[in-house]
Parts: structure tokens; C-alpha cells; sequence
């Protein structure tokens, strides 16, 4: 007896109790479309977020500010020049970057000063509050334009969509090339200094950049020195933050570097350890549904088991006569092996289609609601590796639940 015989065998039999059938079929579909949808979830929110940190650069990029200690719960933490050389108020000096630069593991060490903009003016002359930040070099997930000068004098700015419009540009791209104002007053003297910016890209809104606007290095200078008008001059040398480069990629390289960065009382984070923990979450959340979908697959293994067990008990003749007129134990359980892969198969497969229909309606409906505004982000996506592997499984414990 054939292959194909053995195929042709098995699902004509299945067949024999449609209602049976139909029903063990429908409880696989069911398993096959939670984990099928679940997992689509998963992937469009892994791809969404991998493209974002991705579209920034360089993940590896660490942030380094004071360290702080919580005490050790016997109350106030007495004062030592030892522990680190940062002011009161939580900014660093010059003292610290040439710290922070002799820590072996990090390079490109870059000192950030405080660029605060009082408001900004573009074609509406309405004055806004921008929140933006200096280039860290990087490249930024631009919707059109250019990136920012990462070095030299000119005067440039990303600026997010929403704050494009803002400025009285409906169609955001219109504002490419055009000027806005950003308004700076010193602190101490409270002399107005208006800096001229040329508007060279549009940022993508997204989780990552949090609507922050970028500066070019030039633009970030004439801020920081009109921030700094009348400050005497050991006050003009202090920073917020220091961003720098481990020198190795590896977790082992990165971990190293913070430790020793510990030690001289400085905190260190890469982005990439900053969005560990939302891949965590997310993956967690899915990993719940996963489950339900297997208790579903659980649940629908005993209908296999039940279905094949009234084939069996219903065809006891059928199978004496198989075997009297020689066909082996093997070939007997090849057929009722069969008829339970293609219980596995018919069910996964009508699932996945259906996962695939319901993500389509969900991505629609999510575009339109709360992912509004979120450019880039599809909420279900489903690639052939994982959609194989689903019906892979489950084809597997449909087998063995027939066996």
C-alpha cells in the first residue's frame, strides 16, 4: 500500500462522521487562531520597536549621569569628597568629564551642557514651548529632510510633525528649509537673545523620540552661551549629562564599563538596556495568551483522541479485514496516524487564515484609534517562519494525540 493510497484512505474515512469531524476541527481552529493572533501581536510590536531603536542608531550609546545612593536604611548618607566630585545640584564638571573620559571601556565621551529654550516662533508667530534635545550623532527616524549638522556652527532642527503644524504648516513637508525662532533669556541677566533655525527634517512621532525636536552642534552652542550670558565662568563649565561609547558591543563589555564607571560614583544606561525591559513586558503579556491558546490545543488533543477512538470502535470489522487480507499493524496505524495530521492540518491552517482575516480588521481598526498618529506600526504582522512553525506543532500534537 501506496503513500498516496494511505493518504486517500484516511480522508475519505474522516469524512465517514462529518459532524464528528467537523466539530474536532473547529477545536483546533480555535487553539491554532489564539496562538496564530498572539504571536502576530508579538511581532508587530517587537518589529515596531526594533525598527524604532534601529532608526536611532547607535543602541549601544550610554548615558551617564550622578550617581545617587538610597542609603542603606539607617538614615542620611554622610557627605565624602570621595565619592564623586558632582555639585549640589546634580550637574557635572569639567572634573568629572576628565573622569568619565579616563574609564577604561567607553570612548567618544561628549559632555552635555543645558540648552533651555524659553519658546520658539515659526510662520504663526504663536510661541510655543519646544522640547528638544542636542544631536547625540546619531541617526534619527526622519519622516523627510536631512539630519542636523553633528558638527561645525550652522544653525539647524528636526522637528517632529506635530510641531511643524503648530508653526502653520498644514502640509508638514512645506516647512523644509524655512526658519523659526527660539527665544533664550539668561537667568541672570534676563537678556532676550533670539537664535535663527533652519528647519532641515521632520521626525517620525513614535515611542521613541517622545515628540522631542533635535539641534544641530552649532545650534546647541549659541543656546547654551545665551543660556549662559553673565554666569562667572566656573558656573559656564557644568553639564547635565555625559553621553559616551562602550568600547566593546558585547553585554559583557557594556556591564564591565558600567561597573567601573559605578565605582567613580556615575550611573550608565544604553538604550538598548533602557528598552530590555519593554521587549520584557510585551513579550510576557504574549506569552500569557500563548498560554490559553496551548490550553486551547490541550482541550481540542482529547477531541483528536475521542474522534479516532469512535473511528477505531466504529471500524473494527474494517481494520479485520485489512489485516486478513495482509496489510500490517504499521499501515493500519498509518492511516489512523494520517487521519489525525490531517485533522492538525485542516484545523491549523483554517486558523491561521482566520488569524490573518481578524489581523487585518484589527490593524484597521487600531490605525484608526489608538495607534493614530503612530507612523509605522502595524499591530499584527505574521511571517511564513512562524506561521510554518504553528502548523508544524500542532500537526505534531494531533499526531500524538491520534497515537
Amino acid at each position: 500500500m501506496k503513500f498516496r493510497d494511505i493518504l486517500n484512505s484516511a480522508g475519505s474515512n474522516l469524512w465517514h462522521n462529518k459532524g464528528r469531524t467537523l466539530l474536532t476541527i473547529i477545536a483546533v481552529l480555535i487553539g491554532s487562531l489564539t496562538i496564530s493572533i498572539t504571536l502576530g501581536i508579538n511581532t508587530g510590536v517587537n518589529d515596531y520597536l526594533h525598527k524604532q531603536i534601529g532608526n536611532v542608531g547607535n543602541t549601544e550609546q550610554m548615558i551617564i549621569s550622578p550617581q545617587y545612593s538610597a542609603g542603606d536604611g539607617t538614615g542620611p548618607q554622610k557627605y565624602s569628597t570621595k565619592k564623586s566630585s558632582q555639585n549640589a545640584d546634580g550637574m557635572m564638571t569639567k572634573k568629572d568629564v576628565e573622569k568619565i573620559k579616563r574609564t577604561k571601556g567607553i570612548k567618544n565621551v561628549k559632555a552635555m551642557k543645558d540648552d533651555n529654550v524659553e519658546y520658539a516662533q515659526g510662520k504663526s508667530k504663536t510661541k510655543y514651548v519646544i522640547n528638544a534635545q542636542t544631536t547625540l550623532g546619531i541617526k534619527y527616524d526622519l519622516f523627510a529632510g536631512k539630519q542636523v549638522a553633528t558638527s561645525g556652527n550652522k544653525s539647524e532642527i528636526l522637528l517632529t510633525k506635530e510641531m511643524a503644524k503648530a508653526f502653520g504648516y498644514k502640509k508638514v513637508r512645506k516647512i523644509l528649509g524655512k526658519k523659526i525662532n527660539l527665544v533664550v533669556i539668561s537667568p541672570v541677566t534676563k537678556k532676550k537673545s533670539t537664535i535663527t533655525a533652519k528647519v532641515v527634517g521632520i521626525r517620525n512621532e513614535s515611542m521613541v523620540n517622545s515628540g522631542q525636536s533635535v539641534y544641530s552642534h552649532g545650534l546647541s552652542e549659541k543656546i547654551v552661551t545665551a543660556n549662559q550670558d553673565g554666569l562667572p565662568k566656573a558656573l559656564k563649565d557644568r553639564y547635565t549629562e555625559v553621553v559616551a561609547t562602550p568600547v566593546g558591543k558585547s553585554d559583557a563589555a557594556v556591564a564591565k564599563a558600567e561597573k567601573a564607571l559605578s565605582k567613580k560614583g556615575y550611573d550608565a544606561q544604553t538604550l538598548k538596556e533602557a528598552v530590555k525591559q519593554l521587549f520584557q513586558t510585551f513579550n510576557a503579556a504574549t506569552g500569557v495568551l500563548i498560554i490559553f491558546g496551548a490550553i486551547a490545543l490541550i482541550a481540542a488533543s482529547f477531541g483528536v483522541i475521542n474522534t479516532l477512538y469512535m473511528s477505531v470502535r466504529d471500524r473494527t470489522r474494517e481494520i479485520g479485514l485489512m489485516k486478513a487480507l495482509g496489510l500490517g499493524r504499521g499501515k493500519v496505524f498509518s492511516i489512523f496516524s494520517c487521519e489525525a495530521i490531517l485533522i492538525g492540518l485542516i484545523g491549523s491552517l483554517l486558523g491561521l487564515i482566520s488569524a490573518m482575516g481578524l489581523g487585518q480588521l484589527l490593524n484597521k481598526a487600531a490605525t484608526s484609534s489608538f495607534l493614530k498618529g503612530i507612523d509605522g506600526f502595524v499591530l499584527v504582522q505574521f511571517n511564513w517562519s512562524s506561521s510554518l512553525l504553528i502548523v508544524g506543532i500542532i500537526c505534531l500534537i494531533t499526531f500524538l494525540a491520534g497515537t
